[in-house]
C-alpha cells in the first residue's frame, strides 16, 4: 500500500485547529494556578507558541499592564538580552514579524520570573500546501489551496484611463505606465511602480491615449495612439532613463492588442478608423507586417509575446458589442480557439502567455455594463475567478503573469489613480473594512479626543453641538458602546487632545460666544476628574495634538490667521519648539512627542484644502509624503511611520470626503472608504484597529479593521 507521506513527502499531521491566519492577535492575561503568576494566551497557561517567519503576531496585555510582554533567546531573558529583532510596543500590544532564520525564541515578563513559555519560530506556512492534517476540534481531515485574489496596490500620481501598460511582459513589481487621458486633456506623464509605490519620471514626447506599450522595466515600448487630433505611429523606446522616438508603425491606430518584448513586438488589430485586422511586428528597429486576424477587432486583450500570442475577446467588425472570441498566433498565422471566453469582453487587461494567463475587468454586453470580472486561462479552457475590487475599463493592466499581476488607473470614475494586484497563493487577503460601532450619546463636531487611545478605549471630549453652542460632555468608548463620565471644565471645539482614555489631555479651541479668539486653557483627564494644565503659549483653535499626558504636542492652528508654531508638554508647562514649514489651521495629527505627523489642513488665504505632510523629530519639522487627496478637519491614527487619516472635508468646494490612506513613513495608500464623509470628527487607535467617531454633528461611530490574510483552508470530503 502506498502511503501519502510515500506521494506526498509529508505525513497527515493532528492539530487542535488550522494553521493560523496572519496577522493574528492574541489576548495576553495573567493568573495565579497556585504556584505563581503566569501568563495565558487567549486562555491557555503558557502554550507553546508556533510563531511562523514572514508572519505578524500581537500579544495584547492591556489587562496585565504590570507584566510587560517580551521575548528573548532564553528563558526570562536569562544569559541573554531582550529579542528585539523585528519587535515593537505600542499601547500595551507587543507586536513581532517573525524574520526569516529567526531563533525559537522565550516569551517573557520583564518584571517578574517563571511567567513565561517557548515560541517556536518554523518556516513560513507555505508548507502547509499540499498537507494534509486532522482537524481533531473540527473532527475532519483538511488542507490549504492556493487562491487567486486581488487587493490594494500603490496610487499613480496621475489618475488616467485609456493609456498603455508600458511594461506589459513586466512584473507586479517592477512595471511601467505612460501616456494615457486624464480630465480633459491627452497627457505625457511616466510613472514606474516598484511593488509599493510609483514613482513619476521622464515624459513621453508625443502625448496620446489608446496607445500600446510591451517590454520588461526598465526596457519599455510606447506606440501608435490618438494625439487627439489624428491615429498615430509614432513609436518610442524607454531606455531606463529617457524616452527616444524610433520609427513609426506603418498604419496609425489606436485600441490596439499588443504583446512582446521592447525588440521583438506585435500589434494586433485596432482603429485606423475603421477598424482593422492587420498587425504589426517590431524588431527593435522598424515595423512590417505580420500576420491577419480572422476578423476585424479594436479593444482586443493581447498576451504572450511575438511568436506565441493570444487575441482575447474585443469589439468585431463595426458594432460596439463586445466578443467572446480568442485567437492565437504562433508569429506567422492566427487561428480561433474553441476555448472561448465565458463571457465577453472589451477595453480589459490581462497578464500572462498563451497557456497560463488572465484577463479582467472591461466592458461586457447588455448594454455596454463595466465589469469586475476575472477570467483565468490553463491552455485548454477559462474558468471564473475572484473578481476585482471595482469595476473598471480601460485599466493600464497586463504586468506580471497568471499568478502575480498588476491593473492601474481606469474608468469610471473618471481617470482613477488606484492599482490593484492579483496573487495566486494559500493566503487570501480579507479586505479593510469600517464597520458601524455604538453611537455618541450627544452629536457634535469640532471634538477632540485622546488621539493615543485604541478602539476599545476611546475618549470623546467637549465640541460643537448646534445652537446654543458648545458642549463639556465627555463620553468614554469600551468597544461597544459610549457613558458619559464627569465632564470637562472648559466647553470648546475646533480644539487637540493627546494621551489615552484613563490619562488625557486637552488643549486649545474657541467657543461661539467669541469664534475668533483662541483658547491657551490646557485640562487633564486622569480617568475620573478633569484638573487644570498649564497654558499655551500660543492661544489658538483649529490646532492639532500628538503624544501623551506629560509628553504631549500642539501645532499648527489658527490665532486670526494661520500659525506653525508648535509646543511641547512636559506634564506641568508647554515650552515652544521649531514651527511647522507650511504655517495651517485644520491640521490633523498623530504620533508621539518626538516623531509626529502633521497631515492636510487649510494655509487660508486661498481658502484652500492642502495635501502637504510634515514629520517631527522632536527638533524639526520635514517634508513627508503627500496625501493623495487635499483635505482638511480629518481623523487620524496610528503613529508617524505607520498611520490612518480619513474622512474630512475638501476646500474648494466644501464637500466631505470619504476616502481613508494608509502611510508607511513613505507614501500614502488609499484602503477603505468611512461609510459617512463627515468633517471634524475624532479620531483614535492604530492602522490595523482604528476608531472615528463624531463630525458634522453626527453621532455616528465607525470602526477600521485593517486588511489581515488568511489560509485557503479546505476540508476534504470522501466524495
Amino acid at each position: 500500500m502506498t502511503t501519502y507521506k510515500e506521494i506526498f513527502g509529508k505525513p497527515i499531521k493532528i492539530l487542535t485547529g488550522d494553521p493560523a491566519p496572519t496577522p493574528i492577535t492574541y489576548t495576553v492575561t495573567v493568573a495565579n494556578p497556585g504556584s505563581g503568576n503566569v501568563y495565558y494566551i487567549d486562555g491557555v497557561q503558557t502554550p507553546t507558541l508556533e510563531l511562523y517567519e514572514g508572519n505578524t503576531y500581537n500579544f495584547d496585555y492591556s489587562a496585565a499592564t504590570g507584566h510587560p510582554f517580551r521575548f528573548a533567546t532564553a528563558a526570562d531573558a536569562a544569559g541573554s538580552t531582550e529579542y528585539t529583532t523585528g519587535v515593537s510596543v505600542d499601547s500595551n500590544i507587543t507586536t513581532i514579524v517573525v524574520a526569516s532564520g529567526a531563533p525559537n525564541l522565550f516569551y517573557y515578563c520583564t518584571n517578574h520570573s517563571g511567567m513565561g513559555g517557548r515560541a517556536l519560530t518554523p518556516a513560513n506556512p507555505s508548507e502547509y500546501e499540499g498537507q494534509i492534517w486532522y482537524n481533531s476540534t473540527l473532527g475532519s481531515f483538511r488542507s490549504v489551496l492556493a487562491v487567486g485574489s486581488w487587493a490594494a496596490g500603490g496610487t499613480l500620481n496621475t489618475g488616467r484611463d485609456t493609456y498603455m501598460g508600458g511594461s506589459r511582459n513586466g512584473t507586479q513589481n517592477a512595471f511601467r505606465t505612460a501616456g494615457g487621458y486624464a480630465s480633459s486633456s491627452n497627457v505625457v506623464n511616466n510613472e514606474s511602480y516598484n511593488g509599493t509605490s510609483f514613482t513619476e519620471e521622464a515624459d513621453v514626447n508625443t502625448a496620446r491615449r489608446g496607445a500600446a506599450g510591451a517590454g520588461t522595466e526598465p526596457s519599455a515600448l510606447y506606440f501608435g495612439g490618438y494625439t487627439g487630433t489624428a491615429y498615430t505611429g509614432a513609436t518610442e523606446e524607454w531606455n531606463g532613463s529617457s524616452w527616444s522616438e524610433q520609427n513609426d508603425m506603418s498604419t496609425g491606430r489606436d485600441s490596439q492588442a499588443t504583446c512582446g518584448t521592447q525588440t521583438a513586438a506585435i500589434s494586433m488589430g485596432g482603429n485606423v478608423p475603421p477598424r482593422t485586422n492587420a498587425t504589426e511586428e517590431y524588431d527593435g528597429t522598424s515595423w512590417t507586417a505580420g500576420g491577419n486576424m480572422p476578423a476585424v477587432f479594436s479593444n482586443r486583450i493581447g498576451l504572450g509575446i511575438q511568436t506565441a500570442a493570444l487575441a482575447v475577446g474585443g469589439e468585431a467588425g463595426d458594432g460596439p458589442t463586445a466578443s467572446t472570441q480568442v485567437d492565437s498566433y504562433d508569429g506567422t498565422s492566427f487561428s480561433t480557439l474553441p476555448a472561448s471566453l465565458p463571457t465577453a469582453k472589451q477595453t480589459g487587461g490581462g497578464a500572462g502567455t498563451t497557456t497560463s494567463a488572465i484577463v479582467f475587468g472591461g466592458i461586457t454586453p447588455p448594454g455596454g455594463t463595466v465589469t469586475n470580472t476575472t477570467f483565468g486561462y490553463d491552455g485548454t479552457s477559462w474558468s471564473a475567478k475572484s473578481n476585482m475590487a471595482q469595476t473598471k475599463y480601460h485599466w493600464s493592466g497586463g504586468a506580471g503573469t497568471a499568478t502575480a499581476a498588476i491593473a492601474a488607473g481606469g474608468n469610471p470614475p473618471n481617470t482613477t489613480n488606484n492599482s490593484e494586484e492579483w496573487t495566486v497563493s494559500i493566503f487570501s487577503p480579507i479586505a479593510a473594512t469600517w464597520a458601524s460601532g455604538g453611537n455618541l450619546n450627544q452629536g457634535r463636531s469640532g471634538l477632540a479626543s485622546a488621539q493615543a487611545g485604541t478602539q476599545t478605549a476611546a475618549l470623546a471630549v467637549s465640541g460643537y453641538v448646534g445652537p446654543p453652542g458648545v458642549t463639556t460632555n465627555v463620553e468614554e468608548y469600551d468597544g461597544a458602546s459610549w457613558s458619559e463620565v464627569n465632564n470637562n471644565t472648559t466647553g470648546r471645539e475646533s480644539f487637540a487632545g493627546c494621551g489615552t482614555q484613563p490619562a488625557a489631555l486637552v488643549f486649545g479651541g474657541s467657543s461661539p460666544s467669541s469664534p475668533s479668539a483662541g483658547f491657551n486653557a490646557t485640562e487633564e483627564y486622569d480617568g475620573t476628574n478633569w484638573t487644570s494644565g498649564g497654558n499655551l503659549n500660543t492661544a489658538r483653535y483649529h490646532n492639532a495634538g500628538a503624544g501623551l499626558q506629560t509628553s504631549g504636542l500642539c501645532f499648527g492652528g489658527t490665532t486670526g490667521s494661520k500659525t506653525g508654531a508648535t509646543e511641547e508638554y512636559d506634564g506641568s508647562t508647554w515650552s515652544e519648539q521649531n514651527d511647522l514649514a507650511v504655517p495651517r489651521f485644520s491640521v490633523v495629527g498623530c504620533g508621539t512627542q518626538t516623531a509626529a505627523l502633521a497631515s492636510g489642513g487649510n494655509i487660508s488665504p486661498p481658502t484652500v484644502s492642502v495635501n502637504n505632510v510634515e514629520e517631527y523629530d522632536g527638533t524639526n519639522w520635514t517634508t513627508g509624503g503627500t496625501l493623495n487627496t487635499a483635505r482638511q478637519d480629518m481623523g487620524a491614527a496610528g503613529i508617524q511611520t505607520n498611520a490612518l487619516v480619513f474622512s474630512g472635508r475638501v476646500s474648494p468646494p466644501g464637500s466631505t470626503s470619504t476616502a481613508t490612506e494608509l502611510y508607511d513613513g513613505t507614501s500614502w495608500n488609499t484602503t477603505a472608504n468611512v461609510s459617512t464623509g463627515r468633517s471634524q470628527g475624532a479620531g483614535a487607535g492604530t492602522v490595523a484597529n482604528g476608531l472615528f467617531f463624531g463630525g458634522s454633528l453626527g453621532v455616528q461611530t465607525e470602526e477600521y479593521t485593517a486588511e489581515v490574510v488568511q489560509l485557503g483552508y479546505s476540508t476534504i470530503s470522501d466524495s
